[in-house]
């Protein structure tokens, strides 16, 4: 994953635990993708000092995560919810081949199917703060 996405996943998840200025910047920075002197201008100090913030807060968020590893473990629950979605849709598309070779009804069947991958593509949005 790279560094932008990290951070505004972490910034998602742990930013309240930052002041208010360094929230503003951070999301300034890594959701509205705004160079630094731009943020300066917006907040009204220098380039460093808006360096100095981002950093600072980085480290934070940087920490935060490495003690509670609630983001990892997020990743981790988006990746096995995408295996069974991507299991699931080869367990429809072998049942709709067996029915159209045998000329079985899957109706329900392929219904209940149909409303589970909605219910992970659900699963994993959610995840990813969706």
């Amino acid at each position: 994953m790279e560094k932008f996405e990290k951070m505004a996943l972490l910034l998602d998840m742990y930013g309240e635990l930052l002041t208010q200025k360094q929230r503003n910047v951070m999301d300034q920075y890594y959701n509205f993708d705004l160079s630094l002197q731009e943020i300066a201008e917006n907040v009204g100090i220098s380039k460093q000092g808006v360096h100095d913030l981002i950093r600072r807060a980085e480290n934070l968020l940087l920490r935060t995560e490495n003690k509670l590893g609630f983001l990892k473990r997020l990743l981790r629950i988006q990746a096995e919810l995408k295996t069974i979605k991507c299991m699931l849709e080869l367990y429809n598309q072998e049942s709709i081949h067996q029915a159209d070779q045998k000329c079985i009804n899957i109706g329900q069947s392929h219904d209940k199917l149909l409303a589970c991958l909605d219910k992970l593509d659900n699963l994993i949005n959610i995840c990813m703060g969706g």
